[in-house]
């Protein structure tokens, strides 16, 4: 309620207005506002609860993931030294001892057969040997073992494959970084031979300051487009070699990028040389 006086011209009190209003609606929404915006408060706090839980559910699946990745290695690497020191040994002995048969023998002819096989069982072992843990890229680094990678896989499985490095010989990189590069390369070619049916594939790799670029291309079937639109962002309805190449990639803080040609499929990675995770 509010009173007002009122005066005439010369300032006389004649008389006084009186105005009043019904506040009940406004002090009603008055609270109701009120009552919201605590309960937006409260809403927000408890996503702020959320999103740290998260933000820490995920750090705590980030390093979980990155041990597995790091054992996953280890088990690589043992099982590659027992069969190139130990199976690998007993071959050899095996193709020594057959090569001391002499031609009068009359299981010779037996013999020779045995001993090619043999020496055939003693590539095969070097082979996967060197392709569950390739000791060339500790030692000549990443030029040297995806040039041997690339001929050996177009020797074994028929593809055609081009290989470009730019530059030409690549800078020594993280041990971390070097490895993931070669299993990307490793399984973009393994699962365009199984996948694309394509009679030949190109990988490129660049370096551009801090970031080694990863392209490999096939000209086979490519992904269907509902797989990459539909499932992309959740990971699901990718292959086992896929996962492997993102979870590797994220732990780098890289990207995965996939997407079809005309013809086939190309596999892009981008990987920082410097930002490995924590």
């Amino acid at each position: 309620m509010s009173i007002n006086a009122i005066r005439d011209s010369d300032g006389t009190l004649i008389g006084f207005a009186k105005v009043t209003r019904d506040l009940t609606e406004r002090r009603k929404s008055e609270e109701r506002i009120h009552e919201l915006n605590n309960q937006l408060r409260a809403r927000v706090d408890e996503l702020a609860t959320s999103k740290q839980a998260l933000q820490l559910r995920t750090a705590d699946l980030q390093r979980l993931s990155a041990q597995l990745l790091r054992a996953q290695d280890s088990e690589r690497r043992r099982i590659a030294r027992e069969l190139h020191d130990d199976l690998g040994q007993q071959l050899t002995v095996l193709s020594m001892t057959l090569s001391t048969i002499l031609p009068d023998n009359p299981e010779y002819g037996r013999i020779n057969d045995a001993l090619e096989m043999a020496d055939k069982a003693q590539k095969s072992v070097r082979n996967l040997s060197y392709l569950l843990h390739p000791p060339l890229l500790e030692e000549v680094g990443l030029s040297g073992s995806l040039h041997w990678y690339v001929k050996g896989f177009s020797n074994r499985d028929g593809m055609k494959v081009s290989l470009t490095l730019q530059p030409a010989s690549l800078p020594r990189m993280a041990n971390d970084v070097e490895l993931t590069i070669f299993r990307i390369v490793q399984e973009a070619l393994t699962n365009a031979y199984r996948h694309s049916n394509s009679k030949s594939a190109r990988v490129d790799v660049q370096v551009q300051g801090e970031m080694a670029i990863v392209r490999v291309r096939d000209y086979g079937n490519g992904m269907p487009e509902e797989l990459l639109e539909n499932h992309w962002e959740s990971g699901k309805g990718f292959g086992v070699g896929l996962a492997g190449m993102r979870e590797r990639l994220r732990q780098l803080n890289g990207e995965l990028i996939l997407s079809n040609e005309e013809p086939g499929m190309k596999v892009e990675a981008r990987v920082p040389l410097f930002g490995v995770s924590a």
